[in-house]
């Protein structure tokens, strides 16, 4: 039995057999995507895994640790094929994988990693034959950010993976965007390259229509994937947009330093144009020590989930998440104002990272604007949401 290396290739023709060897009853599940030229699913090959087990003229699951695989009856249309390992529960896997295929073996070590999906074994075309190769790509986002990335209905993840549900806390969106029972909700966006915009997934929860207004024109708009515990979504546009946010490149935030606030906030009372807001960073955490936001004072109200908060040179430190409950507090005898938290930029570019989006990066010597530049300098690459449920 020959052993490969990430990155290895080996041929592969007729009929072969793929074993998920010796991770016992722990084992994570297994899916077969194929692709097209465009790295897209391919229409005639839809996903198949070893839970429904599903047949395709070529490929069929034949036990949960066991893919037979006919490269010879693979569509025309197919040029990749992807062999994904996936943890249900969409934890890290943290676990050794091997796989085994006619006389050759791939183990990738997934412990200590975050991964809760992982690339396997990749098989694709070329010059006219088939290969396989050794890949061990992981994806901290698990099942759904490979899905997101070849344009895989999200449907088929979510009946593999049980809709992670968001927890109850003191906390809420910035007034509350969905009009329970309207079927209508509303919140900000920021455009983080020509085709995506970056939201909270409370704000595009239940979507069935996602409309983003930006450029002066609504534009139809796709959920690429959602993550309830992080409170992030990537939404896809075809039209190109004309400004994309630029992170900073220092990953830190400082206590007590200057930020803006844009987004849409109070749609129908304040006007459809975009609304900015000042204050500074009250806090490098969270509630109960949440590392994954910050606490800030600029105002926000009822829209302003999802829209970009600035540091004084335009750059993008972190995004719009929720406020402070006030009822919650007052009940509990207490007062606050202005008690608002905003998702990390480090925690927003990890989530990218798992779609393999490199957004614009700042210098590292940003020279500092006043508010009004900030808000100039930003404006055309924040967007307004509309979501109809």
């Amino acid at each position: 039995m020959r052993d490969l290396v990430a990155g290895e290739r080996a041929p592969i023709s007729g009929g072969c057999t793929f074993v998920l060897a010796g991770s016992g009853a722990s084992a994570p599940t297994l899916a077969l995507i194929a692709l097209g030229p465009d790295r897209r699913v391919a229409a005639d090959f839809p996903p198949i895994d070893c839970l429904t087990r599903e047949m395709r003229p070529a490929a069929r699951f034949e036990n949960p640790e066991t893919l037979f695989l006919d490269i010879s009856a693979v569509s025309p249309q197919v040029d990749r094929l992807l062999l994904v390992a996936f943890d249900r529960d969409n934890r890290p896997i943290g676990m050794p994988l091997t796989v085994q295929a006619v006389d050759v073996r791939f183990t990738v070590d997934l412990r200590g990693r975050d991964d809760a999906a992982v690339i396997v074994i990749e098989c694709y075309r070329h010059q006219g034959a088939w290969r396989m190769a050794a890949n061990g790509q992981g994806f901290a986002m698990g099942l759904a950010a490979i899905a997101g990335a070849h344009g895989i209905d999200h449907g088929w993840v979510q009946r593999l993976i049980p809709r992670l549900q968001q927890p109850e806390a003191a906390t809420g969106a910035p007034g509350g965007e969905r009009a329970r029972g309207s079927g209508a909700s509303t919140g900000s966006g920021v455009a983080i390259d020509r085709h995506h915009i970056l939201t909270n997934a409370h704000v595009v929860e239940d979507a069935q229509v996602v409309t983003v207004h930006a450029g002066g024109r609504p534009l139809d708009a796709a959920i690429v994937f959602a993550d309830p515990r992080n409170d992030l979504a990537l939404l896809r546009i075809e039209t190109p947009l004309g400004a994309t946010a630029r992170f900073r490149s220092q990953v830190g935030l400082h206590l007590g330093e200057d930020i803006v606030a844009l987004g849409f906030p109070l749609q129908g009372l304040l006007g459809t144009g975009p609304q900015a807001s000042a204050g500074n960073i009250a806090a490098l955490c969270g509630i109960g020590n949440d590392s994954t936001v910050f606490q800030f004072t600029a105002p926000i109200a009822s829209g302003n989930s999802g829209g970009p908060i600035l540091d004084m040179a335009g750059d993008l430190v972190g995004l719009v998440s929720s406020s402070l409950n006030l009822d919650h507090i007052r009940q509990s005898g207490g007062s606050a104002e202005n008690i608002n938290f905003g998702i990390k930029g480090a925690v927003i570019l990890s989530f990218l990272d798992s779609f393999g989006i490199d957004p614009p990066m700042a210098g590292r010597d940003p020279q500092i604007l006043g508010r009004a530049a900030v808000v100039r300098q930003a404006r055309d690459a924040i967007a307004r949401i509309t979501c109809q449920c």
